[in-house]
């Protein structure tokens, strides 16, 4: 065996999933929301008091519900949820994790999706691990792709730690 075969050691392979686009795309708008509520709360309410003196800032409140918002959200979609990870979390696919990243098989060609050199950080939670790639792109990876309990324990206290660190 050469290095580069050492290099890429398969360690898990996942049964196939699926998870839908709107499921990726909460987790991405409900941080950004967080983020941003207290400035959107904050120009809504002015705008509410305002059109109580001067019923035209009613005119640039409907504006602002009905234009801008929408063309921000439809930013953030294009910006986070079209990028190759948010892609490739969407479609249905087999995971491959091995020891230098995680490769997908979709539509019956293996593909590289990220190295573990480009992970910033990981969130679990009892359903799925978020893989982060930058603040807002993450690689959505359920516990219930797995085959095993073990596998999920295993790739959780064994491996994990170890590529992100």
């Amino acid at each position: 065996m050469n290095t580069a075969e050492e290099e890429k050691k398969i360690l898990f392979a996942t049964l196939p999933y699926r998870v839908a686009s709107s499921k990726y795309f909460k987790v991405i708008f409900c941080k950004l929301l967080t983020r941003w509520l207290s400035i959107v709360i904050l120009l809504l309410t002015a705008l509410i008091g305002a059109t109580c003196y001067d019923l035209r800032f009613g005119i640039v409140l409907l504006m602002f519900i009905f234009i801008i918002l929408p063309l921000v959200l439809f930013m953030f979609y294009y910006n986070y949820a079209l990028r190759p990870v948010a892609f490739f979390s969407v479609v249905e696919k087999s995971v491959i994790i091995h020891t230098r990243g995680i490769d997908c098989i979709y539509d019956e060609k293996q593909r590289e999706v990220l190295q573990w050199q480009q992970v910033e950080r990981v969130e679990r939670n009892n359903e799925a691990f978020y893989i982060y790639t930058d603040a807002n792109t993450y690689f959505y990876l359920p516990r219930q792709a797995f085959a095993t309990a073990e596998d999920i324990q295993d790739f959780e206290k064994n491996y994990l730690p170890q590529f992100i660190s």
